[in-house]
């Protein structure tokens, strides 16, 4: 028989009432302290039970009221530390609602590739000022890359500073790396129409497209979205209402709907782009797009490498130049012409206070403007040579055939 007072096995122990309300003497020194307080987030009644060692039930009583009072302070239990690499996934699944599909991938790869491989195992209230310096200056990339990764990290360790309650953000006095004042990826009007040229002659099946970039300064991304009923032939102008990245359709870059100016020159051309595909019947057509790819999908800015190349070629240019480069020769040729107000209101590239000084620009000063950028690049028309072959200095009219390559 077991005497009074000893514990039978798997039983808890008794406990002893107490003068101590949630107190209880578990055995010498060993005390149960339980805890109630009202949770701020939630404004719920919570408790907790603790085991606590005491000399006294004084002291127990003492213990279990610093434990409240730090309760109360964070308005929940406390938190457990937590990975770099285990926020990440958190602060993703987050963003990915507000991101664009190219920015999320982006961000994605920079998370896998460059910032948790080295910081990852980190704990995040761990992570200093010269953990990310040394991280930074490891980076093997040129100084625009490595910023870009800078700010994915910065804007990350940011938020966790609010969500985890840091005492201080460990990139705010980060510098980022100096960078060579950006070059190129423009082109002169004169070189923009021997592009064109090229293009209307020997890859007629791309020249709508690559038109339309050089003609309205819109993204690729915004052009190959295009629909027809984008295209407003009485009031000549093209809406431009959304992007698409790898067929993933979303907003445009700024979220908000913009019309930019249809030129006769381009409104022709693309009448007569039309007309092909209708009399074709190019896969794509029933949906609507103005410019599928063969499969009628989407286009992929992969599919537009070669023929740039081949008209930059045969245009005598070597310069670095892009697709984007088409937006900044674009926006480089309306600020020759017109004010910075109505570039901005047709580039569809400003602030939120840009869009609302700039929302008076009327339709007929956008025409206006583009009417007299057309004028710089259409130039004296002259006999050139391109490659072998004899085109005229201005740009190309509505003339379109059937596009004979496959690249």
């Amino acid at each position: 028989m077991l005497r009074i007072g000893t514990q039978r096995p798997g039983r808890e122990e008794p406990m002893s009432k107490s003068r101590y309300p949630g107190i209880q003497r578990l055995s010498a020194g060993r005390y149960q302290v339980r805890v109630t307080w009202i949770d701020s987030k939630t404004g719920k009644k919570k408790d907790q039970k603790k085991v606590i060692a005491a000399a006294s039930m004084a002291e127990a009583n003492s213990n279990r009221e610093l434990l409240r009072a730090e309760l109360l302070a964070c308005g929940t239990t406390q938190r457990e530390r937590v990975r770099l690499g285990e926020y990440a996934s958190s602060w993703m699944r987050g963003k990915i609602p507000t991101l664009k599909p190219s920015t999320r991938d982006k961000y994605a790869g920079m998370l896998d590739q460059h910032i948790l491989p080295a910081l990852g195992d980190h704990y995040v209230d761990a992570i200093s000022p010269q953990d990310v310096i040394l991280w930074r200056d490891a980076q093997h990339a040129k100084a625009s890359t490595v910023n870009s990764r800078l700010r994915v990290l910065r804007a990350m360790l940011r938020d966790a500073q609010a969500d985890l309650g840091l005492p201080r953000d460990p990139c705010a006095r980060v510098r980022t790396l100096p960078e060579e004042p950006p070059v190129g990826n423009r082109l002169k009007p004169e070189d923009l129409r021997r592009v064109l040229a090229y293009l209307r002659e020997d890859e007629p099946g791309w020249y709508p497209l690559f038109l339309t970039m050089a003609l309205t300064g819109a993204r690729f991304g915004e052009v190959s979205a295009l629909e027809w009923n984008d295209l407003d032939e009485d009031a000549e102008v093209i809406w431009i209402r959304r992007s698409q990245w790898q067929g993933r359709v979303g907003t445009t870059k700024t979220g908000k709907v913009r019309d930019v100016p249809l030129p006769p020159l381009l409104k022709e051309v693309l009448k007569q782009h039309r007309k092909r595909l209708i009399r074709n019947q190019a896969p794509g057509l029933s949906e609507g797009l103005v410019f599928p790819s063969r499969v009628g999908t989407y286009g992929r800015n992969a599919a537009l490498r070669k023929p740039l190349k081949r008209a930059l070629q045969a245009a005598g240019i070597a310069d670095r130049f892009t697709l984007h480069g088409f937006r900044r020769t674009w926006n480089n040729l309306l600020r020759q012409v017109s004010s910075s107000a109505i570039t901005q209101s047709m580039i569809g590239h400003e602030t939120e206070e840009m869009f609302l000084h700039y929302s008076h620009i009327e339709r007929d000063e956008k025409h206006s403007a583009v009417e007299r950028a057309l004028a710089l690049v259409d130039g004296p028309k002259v006999e050139e040579k391109v490659e072998g072959s004899e085109r005229r200095k201005e740009l190309p009219n509505s003339g379109h055939r059937e596009n004979t390559r496959n690249d």
